[in-house]
């Protein structure tokens, strides 16, 4: 990371603009001025984190600067190779084409982003089967370890493709059948030697070992209830008496069972296990308590009269927050 550029990413202080994140939108516009090969006439791509820009639209400069103060820039954009700024990976010695450069810089810490997430792992010295969580682990840091295929020159592994094949899947809403051909493509144009994934399911497979679980909860097809806990068995709903699932067209074939409507819950958990479990996320899980205030100004609910009383009455749950 460019160590001149932190100021990319620290662009707000109580809820005002900060001058060194203002006086950075003008020097990067400026930066970007000089390169027109990489502009169209006037227009620049957008580097803000709104959905419809990250760099894909194109903006003139007025409009890109309104964006970035409003929307800050995207994630880990500190090398600025969609406006002229080269950068060749480390320790790589091949020419590499800057156009496909836009993801290379996260290849590197796909490793550490394992690491984190199961940094509470630990391996006794004693010859065992591994349990479910261990073989997780190992499952993620070999495709970690391990390239697409040898000799590759941006040093991309199956983690690091997949990670960015779903990243693609979510921004474009590419459907499962079209990520399996897209799959099946890169297969058959990568060498005969690789560990490309030939499917969806296949990368759900080795996603999985990250540990952030889906719920699937079947629905009542009027909203009236979930199947769920003790109606977990239920054929059909108690208040409408709509049935669960709808009606087979295969006699006496067993078929599974396809409810009316489901919904999809992500279990909170795990998810801020995972905040706290890398040191750059966990310390903005502490924000809300070490944050300074000024003075009388609230700028975050904890600076509010009810928390701090709530925080008061029960000392035990304000404890767990500052662990």
């Amino acid at each position: 990371m460019n160590d001149s550029r932190i100021w990319m990413y620290d662009r707000l202080e109580n809820g005002y603009m900060r001058n060194e994140f203002f006086n950075g939108v003008e020097e990067f516009v400026n930066f970007a001025k000089i390169h027109p090969e990489v502009m169209s006439c006037e227009m620049m791509h957008c580097p803000c984190n709104r959905q419809k820009c990250k760099n894909r639209a194109y903006h003139d400069e007025d409009t890109v600067k309104e964006h970035l103060c409003r929307y800050g820039f995207v994630p880990n954009y500190y090398r600025w190779h969609h406006h002229g700024e080269t950068y060749i990976a480390p320790e790589v010695e091949h020419c590499v084409n800057p156009s496909s450069l836009s993801q290379v810089e996260h290849v590197y810490d796909i490793h550490e982003m394992v690491n984190d997430l199961y940094n509470s792992v630990s391996i006794g010295d004693e010859p065992q089967s591994p349990n479910e969580t261990a073989k997780n682990l190992y499952d993620m840091l070999m495709a970690a370890e391990t390239e697409i295929w040898k000799g590759n020159s941006n040093g991309h592994s199956q983690l690091s493709v997949v990670a960015r094949l779903l990243n693609m899947k979510a921004d474009h809403r590419i459907s499962e059948r079209c990520y399996d051909d897209i799959c099946q493509l890169i297969s058959e144009l990568l060498p005969g030697e690789n560990c490309m994934t030939e499917s969806f399911y296949s990368t759900k497979k080795l996603i999985r070992g990250l540990g952030l679980p889906i719920d699937k909860i079947d629905c009542c097809n009027n909203n009236c209830m979930i199947y769920w806990r003790d109606d977990s068995e239920l054929q059909e709903c108690r208040f409408c008496t709509h049935p669960r699932f709808k009606p087979s067209s295969y006699r006496g074939v067993k078929k599974k069972k396809v409810p009316w409507k489901r919904m999809y819950y992500f279990p909170l958990t795990p998810r801020l296990q995972r905040l706290n479990a890398s040191i750059e996320t966990a310390k903005h899980m502490r924000w809300h308590e070490d944050h300074i205030q000024d003075g009388d100004t609230m700028c975050y609910p904890a600076d509010s009269p009810a928390w701090k009383h709530f925080d008061a009455t029960h000392p035990d749950f304000a404890a767990g927050f500052e662990m």
